[in-house]
């Protein structure tokens, strides 16, 4: 099927945004409240395997339960949620998919001063085809990544919103296990363990200095030769600022260094400008423009050692009415694929409109409109998607 195309233009003078509900939840007593929720969405998507060429267009249904308890018990808060989706392919069955996710979090107020908070959370889910381990024409031949993920972390915080100072120290840690696909997920099985510190300075009563240092330690499951090349850590440090104007500009923006070493000393190390960008702008209060820039590193999925990216966003929302909203969305993320003998380097440029309907605060009717273009200076990894979705969302 030949793709259509939303010109950019068409994009800025058609968006129609969303309001998410407003769920009130039931309560059940002793400060702890129940909130239920379901989604429903139908997709239909030109490009499922994301291929360069003969593209296969399918419709996916997905239906996902969840359900929320919170917990306000004056100095301790805590929550937990439980989330379900089941996926269902029109053409492709062996495409459907069932994932499940299972988040806590809780904090605790010691003091004026101090706050120590902890999260945790599993993750049973997939990876579509075309967009796991393998990429391209050939991710047809292979069956969906299916995969579980843990993480954990804590933080301590010790200051107030009037201090001169805060401090920041956090720890967290993720673990991804791969269960099917062996042949190319093998040595994809790792662990990090981040921890890291901040320190905010008061510069004026809207702005404040930011000093940010944080080390990754990555290590591999499997004692292959291509695992135990990628074990290493990764140290980022950034200086920067935090501000509040008036309540119509709010930002953060952190520049600094990211170095990435390796524990194969025949492997170089590698240094990057890094930074994090976030900028809110509401010139109405019914008017919102958000601006998001960062440079990261991921895990890679075959070649080089890791992935150096950089990505930027730019969305904007607006309220017509109680009932609806409208907005747009932009992004462009840059893939460079470090020690690859090819030199991989990816862009992939997103755009789309979004809409909801809001006719109680219990309900959302949405429908989102999206293109991606990704272009490589490999062939065989580019591709044009476009994807439609209408949805419907209830909660209590």
């Amino acid at each position: 099927m030949k793709a259509w195309k939303l010109s950019p233009l068409a994009v800025a003078l058609i968006s129609v945004n969303s309001y998410a509900v407003e769920p009130t939840g039931v309560a059940l007593g002793s400060g702890i409240t129940f909130l239920p929720a379901v989604d429903l969405s139908v997709e239909s998507n030109s490009n499922i395997y994301s291929a360069p060429d003969n593209e296969v267009d399918d419709t996916i249904t997905r239906l996902a339960p969840s359900f929320t308890f919170q917990g306000d018990f004056g100095k301790t808060k805590a929550s937990a949620t439980y989330r379900a989706e089941q996926g269902f392919y029109g053409e492709d069955k062996n495409d459907d998919y069932l994932d499940h996710n299972l988040s806590a979090d809780v904090s605790y107020e010691i003091n004026a001063r101090q706050e120590v908070s902890g999260k945790a959370a599993y993750n049973d889910a997939h990876d579509p085809r075309g967009a796991g381990t393998v990429e391209g024409a050939a991710a047809t031949a292979i069956d969906p990544d299916e995969y579980e993920e843990i993480t954990g972390g804590v933080n301590y915080v010790y200051g107030t919103d009037s201090s001169t100072g805060n401090i920041e120290v956090y720890a967290d840690s993720y673990q991804k296990r791969y269960s099917n696909n062996e042949a190319v997920t093998l040595d994809r099985d790792h662990n990090k363990l981040n921890f890291g510190a901040i320190l905010s300075l008061t510069a004026s009563p809207d702005a404040e200095f930011i000093l940010e240092a944080k080390q990754t330690n990555i290590t591999y499951s499997e004692n292959t030769p291509k695992a135990q090349a990628r074990e290493g850590y990764e140290q980022r440090m950034f200086a920067g600022m935090r501000w509040d104007i008036t309540g119509a500009t709010t930002g953060e923006i952190k520049v600094g260094r990211s170095a990435r070493f390796f524990d194969d000393s025949s492997i170089s190390s590698n240094m990057r400008v890094a930074w994090e960008a976030n900028l809110t702008w509401e010139p109405l209060t019914y008017s919102t423009v958000v601006l998001s820039s960062a440079q990261s590193s991921n895990e890679t999925n075959d070649a080089g050692s890791y992935i150096a990216n950089t990505f930027s966003s730019v969305s904007w929302d607006h309220e017509f009415s109680t009932y609806y909203s409208a907005g747009l969305k932009a992004s462009i993320s840059s893939d460079a694929y470090v020690d690859d003998a090819a030199g991989r380097e990816d862009d992939l440029v997103s755009y789309g409109i979004n809409g909801t309907y809001s006719p109680m605060n219990w309900m959302d009717v949405t429908l989102d409109v999206s293109q991606s273009e990704k272009t490589s200076n490999i062939n065989a990894y580019e591709f044009d998607q476009q994807i439609i979705v209408l949805g419907l969302t209830l909660a209590l």
